[in-house]
């Protein structure tokens, strides 16, 4: 069971998650060269699976308290 400071700490982790998925889609939507576009599309990609891995952890929580 996660404490309400780790849990706080989740959703913070999960805010950061999803500001890097927009960031790095914006960043891929602006580059012309197609290498280092889909170089920001796979760490877009990478990150919005951690933020559902990060989502499950803190639906997960939230149920058992």
């Amino acid at each position: 069971m996660l404490s309400s400071k780790e849990v706080m700490q989740l959703e913070d982790f999960l805010g950061m998650e999803q500001n890097s998925v927009q960031c790095l889609n914006h960043f891929a939507s602006t580059i012309q060269c197609k290498e280092t576009k889909q170089l920001f599309q796979q760490m877009a990609q990478k990150n919005q699976q951690h933020f559902q891995n990060l989502s499950k952890h803190l639906n997960v929580s939230q149920t058992l308290q």
